[in-house]
């Protein structure tokens, strides 16, 4: 297993996160910035890639919310995307979340479903996960094939992971 842990590396954009976390919900993050610059007071817009993801995932029993209030929510069509730059931002109130493991398979799930892909395929493709940990303001990032990073999120309370090293 190969995954890289980076924190403080990333920072939200402005508006991304809600303003009220609750303990068991992980928070689906905007991560793209408004596309003309006359928006650019405007919220951050997600990616198509999970217009779906928490409506799925609360069918599977998974608390996973959007940040962003319905109404107000921005999407962004990306039309090269492929598979290496599946990303994802998610916000929750601490890193140790039973949720977030299960959060991100779900992610992984309905990509692989959206393209056609086995379970296993999906597993292999490259991830990038950015977490911000509300309670800490501590970021990070998690990069590597979706099962090493799957991998890396079940084993991120031990201390030395806590150090941006490799997995």
């Amino acid at each position: 297993m190969t995954a890289l842990i980076t924190v403080g590396g990333w920072t939200p954009l402005p508006g991304a996160l809600p303003a009220d976390v609750q303990p068991d919900t992980i928070y689906v993050l905007p991560t793209r910035k408004p596309v003309d610059k006359e928006d650019e007071q405007d919220a951050p817009r997600y990616t198509e890639i999970v217009r779906y993801l928490p409506k799925e995932a609360r069918a599977a029993g998974l608390p996973v919310e959007f940040a962003t209030p319905t109404g107000t929510r921005k999407y962004l069509h990306e039309f090269s995307i492929d598979p290496e730059m599946w990303a994802l931002g998610l916000a929750v109130l601490t890193i140790t979340s039973d949720w977030l493991v299960f959060a991100v398979e779900q992610f992984i799930s309905t990509r692989a479903k959206a393209q056609g892909w086995t379970q296993q395929e999906a597993r292999e493709l490259p991830l990038k996960v950015s977490i911000s940990e509300t309670s800490t303001s501590r970021n990070i990032q998690v990069e590597g094939s979706g099962a090493d990073v799957l991998e890396a999120l079940r084993r991120f309370g031990q201390p030395s992971l806590d150090k941006g090293e490799d997995l």
